[in-house]
């Protein structure tokens, strides 16, 4: 391969695309134009935030605020973990916890906000702020060097490699896209879901919902209005027992008492077919004819980006952290939202506070 010649650096704009593609350490055929570029072709920022669903926008505004320089990378869309709720969903909490930034969360007539509300309500909060997101850029591995980390990235659609450099990390990917799944025959069958988006595509169908949380409650109930055929299978010897917030409990039994959802308690699935389930519960031995099992029995963090940093995890499956900095036993690389075990919108906006302002005083200390 010969040498490639280069422009003047005015008309650096392709070349520098080029030569980032190239400038890797370890990386072969490295032209030496490339390495010679590399020092202006990263720039380092004081902090990247992974993750711009509504903890790491929070966080993000606290990072503007502080003066730091910081740059917000997602994976999917603005909010991708919400664009991936079903759609007209309503959230538990009321609009004031899901408020970020000191910026007022509107609802019409005091009612739960929607999926379709926040959306929108995150998206004006991200461009009143002009926060620096750059959505469709997934970060593949994190690289942990002496004063600093390497992030190798890829843009989508095409996977085009990019890498930025930060003197601290902030991760904020929640745990959405990792669903807990059965550990039973036919846990894989395609009839078997851990996601839904319409209750209509269950219009008039058999469904076995598997779960004991607010989820698999409020799918129980929006599938039954859709004319669904719906069972709901629980752990606890009752409805009572089970993680229900009081509102969705009363939906249920409303539901359980005309008829439109079966509860089936202490409920153990054996084994899923093509056209059915079996399981023990409290009610018997039964073998159910099902043309769909939903599975909403949580979820987990990934551990793919913290994991090879040498980032231990806890018993619950979430990365170990200072309880006060929400920095991992790796220096400067901090964890926020339902990472840091924060479960609320309310609690971890109050948390990636505390979290920004120990990003703040370790740069600026060095």
């Amino acid at each position: 391969m010969g040498h490639t010649r280069y422009r003047s650096h005015r008309s650096t704009g392709r070349c520098r695309v080029v030569c980032a593609r190239w400038a890797v350490d370890g990386l072969s055929g490295v032209p030496q134009t490339a390495r010679r570029l590399r020092g202006k072709l990263m720039r380092q920022h004081e902090l990247i935030i992974i993750g711009a669903g509504p903890i790491g926008l929070a966080a993000a505004i606290e990072a503007k605020r502080a003066g730091l320089d910081f740059v917000v990378l997602e994976a999917g869309a603005l909010c991708q973990s919400l664009i991936e709720y079903p759609i007209g969903m309503r959230f538990y909490s009321p609009a004031d916890e899901l408020a970020i930034g000191g910026y007022p969360f509107p609802t019409p007539h005091d009612e739960k906000p929607s999926r379709e509300m926040a959306l929108n309500y995150y998206r004006k909060v991200a461009s009143a702020e002009n926060l620096p997101v750059r959505t469709y850029e997934r970060v593949e591995r994190i690289e942990r060097r002496s004063d600093s980390f390497l992030l190798h990235t890829a843009r989508l659609p095409h996977g085009t490699p990019t890498w930025y450099e930060a003197r601290c990390v902030l991760v904020c990917t929640g745990i959405w896209g990792k669903e807990r799944r059965l550990t039973v025959e036919g846990a894989t069958l395609p009839h078997v879901l851990t996601r839904y988006d319409e209750p209509i595509r269950f219009w008039r169908k058999r469904v076995l919902i598997v779960g004991s949380g607010n989820s698999a409650g409020e799918a129980a109930i929006r599938l039954a209005d859709s004319d669904a055929r719906v069972w709901l299978a629980v752990e606890p010897p009752t409805l009572e027992q089970c993680k229900f917030r009081p509102f969705i409990l009363r939906e249920i039994l409303l539901r359980v008492e005309e008829g439109r959802i079966t509860p089936l308690t202490e409920t153990h699935i054996l084994r899923i077919l093509p056209e059915c389930a079996d399981l023990r519960c409290a009610q018997g031995v039964e073998s159910l004819p099902v043309d769909f099992v939903l599975t909403l029995i949580g979820l987990e963090p990934d551990p793919t980006l913290l994991a090879p940093l040498g980032v231990p995890f806890g018993a619950d499956g979430k990365p170990q952290h200072d309880p006060e900095t929400y920095e991992t036993v790796i220096p400067g690389l901090f964890v926020g939202g339902a990472l840091s075990q924060d479960g609320f919108i309310y609690v971890a906006r109050e948390r990636v506070r505390q979290a920004i302002a120990s990003v703040r005083e370790r740069v600026r200390a060095e």
